[in-house]
């Protein structure tokens, strides 16, 4: 499975979120950021999502994590963001075929 971060900021607070996302620290145990993608079209909010692979097992620490690496970004005047786990189609195919898919394992996110 995987949960993605959002975030989106003014562009006259993109140093402090640059300043901000070099001090993070990164995730601990079985769980692997994928990469981080940033979006900057003229002068529309910045935004950029990053990508988290995890294991169910890893599912509460990885959530602890999260919100912790959010909160120090919600410090930044203006910068929101969200958190949204995410399944792989195939899986979700399995689902529906086994009878037990639930629409809250896929739109189960925090937005603040």
């Amino acid at each position: 499975m995987i949960k993605i971060g959002s975030v989106s900021f003014p562009q006259n607070v993109a140093d402090q979120v640059a300043e901000c996302y070099t001090s993070l620290p990164a995730p601990a145990g079985n769980v692997k950021m994928v990469d981080t993608y940033i979006f900057n079209e003229g002068e529309q909010d910045i935004r950029a999502f990053s990508i988290f692979e995890y294991d169910d097992e890893n599912d509460s620490e990885l959530t602890v994590y999260l919100e912790k690496r959010y909160a120090a970004f919600s410090q930044i005047p203006g910068v929101t963001y969200k958190i949204e786990d995410w399944i792989r189609v195939q899986d979700a195919l399995k689902m529906l075929a086994d009878g037990i898919f639930d629409t809250n394992v896929i739109s189960s996110n925090m937005s603040f």
